[in-house]
């Protein structure tokens, strides 16, 4: 008899661990050389939004669809099934305004809104917007999108919340790409679960723990 609850536990324990897996994945800092197919099957994301660094549009057209809590930000080779860089964080925080060569950190990267260009940087990093981030040229952990106030063309003004997403400019250590269709800007969306589910791996090693104390007691008896 208490064999068979043992092993019902052990059941238990697996199904809610599918489950906990199944929940989705926000990952926290920035990411490089992702698979698409990570994001979007592994960790749950859907993509929201897909544009060429050549190209404008709005911030509105760019988010409309995002419906989630959290977006993901990212930058790829249309040639690509890898994501050169990305990072995510709380919509709220995303678009929160920062004024020139400032960041707000969230999710383990600092992250910058402004009429001069949007984007993040790795967690501790400082920012140079000259429009866009030009600081640490060499590094990965960076990704930096021209803004403007008006749509296809130069109206930029850091003291304002960006209207539009303006051609360029950079992902990781990919940097002044400007035209053309050979990067590519994304945005995944992800709806976060309103309580904070732990890591598989801890709720593993502590099922696992309960079982193995389980099974010593039981050879005991």
């Amino acid at each position: 008899m208490k064999n068979k609850m043992l092993k019902a536990a052990v059941a238990g324990l697996v199904l809610s661990l599918s489950h906990v897996a199944q929940a989705g994945v926000v990952p926290v800092g920035v990411q490089n050389d992702i698979n698409f197919s990570t994001v979007t099957a592994d960790w749950g994301w859907t993509l929201c939004h897909r544009s060429n660094y050549g190209s404008s549009v709005s911030i509105t057209d760019m988010f409309g669809t995002c419906n989630g809590s959290y977006v993901m930000l990212a930058g790829a080779l249309s040639s690509s099934n890898k994501i050169d860089t990305l990072a995510a964080a709380l919509f709220s925080d995303v678009t929160a305004y920062t004024s020139v060569n400032t960041t707000r950190t969230s999710n383990g990267a600092q992250w910058y809104f402004n009429g001069y260009s949007m984007g993040f940087a790795g967690l501790g990093d400082m920012i140079s917007q000259t429009t866009a981030d030009t600081a640490g040229l060499n590094e990965r952990d960076r990704l930096s999108w021209h803004t403007s106030m008006s749509a296809g063309y130069w109206n930029q003004n850091s003291a304002l919340s960006p209207l539009h997403v303006y051609n360029g400019w950079r992902s990781g250590s990919n940097y002044s790409i400007y035209e053309g269709t050979e990067w590519e800007r994304l945005v995944f969306t992800y709806n976060a679960p309103k309580n904070d589910i732990p890591e598989p791996s801890t709720l593993a090693i502590f099922g696992l723990t309960l079982v193995a104390l389980g099974l010593r007691r039981f050879k005991k008896q």
